[in-house]
């Protein structure tokens, strides 16, 4: 009874001021006129690693229209929402590989879409990082939406400086923390500070990759001092994620990326989650904040994304345009994108989750055309899975274009010979890197996994003796995880051939093409 008259009171005393002519210029409606009772709703709405604007899985899942509209849906229901975004858009697909207007798209189409989407604050990944400088630029200057650079600094020379926005030649640096200034409609305020954190997994000479640990700390620390909650938004390995969280015991959210598969787990009290790539998933995170104990409560939906949802009709139309520049360019490569060239009785297995895991059938027809294209008899092949970037099965009707989607990165074959001892050495690490992209898939090749050994042709690996393998360039730059000691420079890499440089005509000189002419064989 003594807060109900107290609260009365306060609104007659309100009134009464306005009746006599104070600073409230309107009359006051008491239904407007809520006191401030220190509790407060606010929603991260949360997507990772999505390099595909259309939905996958013939329409299925994904889609970054349907994104658009679940996130205008959470916006009518609660007005405090923030779409967040944990790294990887800008690269790899089909359609940023290839050339419109003069120039490669390398994630136009993916900044457009986010821009309209409604993306608020992304961080740097590390496919960020695969584009050239400029290209980089051109998407930092075309973006809306607000980039985190907790460990991640600009090189040029001996300078560093903050990746920028450059408008007119006025730079607008990137910010090292966000701080999320939340007020709802009875007047609670509560203040969200955000920290970035990206893995150092993409060497370039104009990035400074500083330790994601200290930083994330370092910010955390500074953020602590100015606001209510701190939370991550990350894109490292959930390992590395589990490690930052028992660093930061009162972060009580980790928003991460990275991995492709969607996983959710607790370090003392800290969450740490992330969605499925190529937005199949997308996680929903509301927290109700109470000021007066500085208590919270929190709890994530991972939330499917399906046909089940409508497009959101701007984004869908924009989605829609580049889909059909995507179908102009790629005719330009292919005689004929649309051909088909294999009847998928099986369906071919794409999936991250499984080609990153295991061998699959897709794998197998992969290292199988690139035994096949070599000038000689190879005595195996092996690619590194991250390679393919379909995330989807291939069943039915496949197209010429389909290899091409799965394969956007393509590249050349190289025969290499080599020592049986480096062999043996290449073939565990790729086993080490199982559940990331380094993990091979193989063709002649078999792991006894019983007795832990290898066998080439069904013949036990020999250290001594050399072998000829087939493997796709990118695996020989030394740059692939647990592979940096497979380059062209290792003393025990006796030979190695490579397609000429322009000879069309060579399968080698695209591992796309070689797939599609064997695959038209059988």
């Amino acid at each position: 009874m003594k807060n109900f008259q107290t609260h009365f009171c306060f609104l007659f005393f309100l009134v009464l001021l306005n009746a006599c002519g104070s600073v409230q210029e309107t009359p006051l409606d008491l239904e407007d006129a809520a006191i401030e009772d220190g509790i407060i709703q606010f929603t991260f709405f949360h997507i990772n690693d999505v390099y595909e604007i259309a939905p996958l899985e013939g329409g299925k899942v994904g889609g970054m229209a349907r994104v658009a509209s679940l996130f205008k849906q959470l916006k009518s229901e609660n007005e405090n929402v923030l779409f967040v975004h944990s790294g990887d858009f800008l690269n790899p697909s089909l359609l940023g590989t290839l050339k419109y207007k003069g120039e490669r798209i390398k994630g136009r189409q993916m900044v457009e879409v986010m821009n309209q989407a409604g993306v608020d604050v992304v961080t740097f990944g590390n496919h960020e990082f695969d584009l050239k400088e400029k290209e980089l630029q051109a998407r930092l200057n075309e973006s809306k939406f607000i980039w985190l650079g907790t460990n991640v600094l600009h090189q040029s020379g001996d300078t560093l400086e903050p990746f920028h926005k450059e408008y007119s030649g006025y730079k607008d640096f990137v910010p090292e923390t966000y701080i999320w200034d939340i007020y709802d409609k009875d007047g609670t305020n509560v203040k969200v500070g955000i920290f970035g954190a990206t893995v150092n997994s993409t060497p370039k000479d104009y990035v400074f990759y500083e330790d994601f640990y200290r930083e994330a700390v370092k910010a955390y620390l500074e953020l602590a001092a100015k606001v209510d909650v701190v939370v991550g938004l990350t894109h490292l390995e959930m390992i590395q994620d589990m490690k930052l969280a028992s660093l930061l015991p009162s972060v009580p959210l980790i928003m991460g990326g990275h991995d492709h598969e969607n996983i959710i787990d607790t370090i003392g009290q800290v969450v740490i989650a992330k969605a499925d790539a190529n937005a199949k998933t997308a996680y929903v995170h509301h927290f109700t904040y109470y000021k007066q104990s500085k208590t919270f409560a929190l709890s994530s939906e991972l939330v499917p994304i399906t046909g089940e949802i409508p497009d959101e009709p701007q984004v869908g139309s924009t989605v829609e345009k580049w889909n059909n520049i995507q179908n102009e360019l790629i005719g330009q490569i292919i005689a004929d994108p649309y051909e088909v060239v294999y009847e998928a009785f099986l369906p071919l297995d794409g999936r991250e989750k499984s080609v990153r895991n295991r061998q699959t059938n897709l794998g197998n027809i992969i290292t199988a055309a690139m035994s096949a294209a070599d000038t000689k008899p190879v005595d195996g092949a092996i690619l590194n899975s991250g390679s393919i970037r379909l995330d989807d099965q291939l069943e039915g009707e496949v197209l010429a274009m389909d290899l091409f989607r799965a394969m956007p990165f393509g590249g050349s074959i190289f025969e290499v010979d080599m020592r049986g001892n480096l062999l043996k050495q290449v073939l565990d690490a790729g086993l080490e890197n199982t559940g990331l992209g380094g993990y091979l898939q193989w063709d002649k090749i078999r792991f006894d996994a019983k007795n832990k050994t290898w066998k080439i042709n069904d013949k036990p690996l020999s250290q001594q003796r050399n072998y000829r393998i087939a493997v796709s360039d990118y695996l020989l730059t030394g740059h692939e995880s647990r592979l940096g000691f497979f380059t062209k420079e290792n003393k025990d890499i006796l030979k190695i051939d490579r397609p000429k440089k322009g000879d069309s005509n060579d399968l080698r000189s695209d591992i796309r093409k070689a797939v599609i002419a064997y695959l038209k064989k059988l």
